[in-house]
């Protein structure tokens, strides 16, 4: 098999974690936030970092997006961070471990991605990916528990889901 699909499968695989955890009707607003702040942000970083020759990936067949990043990384990225969210514990007591456990995880997938060859840590990036990684989901977790219907998601979170409604008429 061609190594280029290791990012499909992976995001399938991810995907299918994402569909099987998250409850129907909290699909919109849980994949909406994995979307801006995992998948876009993975975007940003991912072209910087690039462009920074911090690290590089390889193997994209006909996957590459301007030959930087693999198109299915932030479609993995967004379900990743739906998870993450739809998980988020309540009480902020917990969620330094929780922080502290899902940069780990995305540090050993990603460790494991360039095992396969599938992109590579350029220099001292390998060390320092842990901080972009933990730095990246304190400012997600921090947006997320700031104020759930941000400017940028105003006009669909506010909207209540079915669910909701029946809870609102008891």
């Amino acid at each position: 098999m061609d190594k280029s699909y290791i990012f499909m499968l992976f995001t399938f695989i991810v995907g299918a974690v994402f569909f099987l955890l998250v409850p129907k009707a909290q699909y919109k607003r849980y994949l909406l936030y994995g979307i801006v702040l995992g998948g876009f942000v993975h975007g940003l970083i991912a072209s910087a970092s690039s462009y920074m020759n911090l690290l590089k990936y390889t193997n994209m067949g006909p996957f590459s997006v301007m030959g930087l990043i693999p198109a299915w990384t932030p479609i993995a990225w967004s379900f990743s961070f739906a998870v993450f969210f739809y998980l988020m514990p309540r009480r902020r007591a917990f969620l330094i471990p929780y922080l502290l456990a899902f940069t780990g995880l995305d540090y050993i997938v990603g460790l494991v991605l360039e095992a396969y060859g599938l992109f590579t840590y350029i220099g001292s990036y390998r060390y320092f990916a842990l901080l972009t990684f933990l730095v990246w989901y304190s400012v997600a977790a921090w947006i997320f528990y700031r104020d759930p219907q941000a400017n940028v998601l105003l006009p669909v979170a506010a909207k209540t889901l079915p669910e909701e409604k029946r809870d609102e008429e008891k």
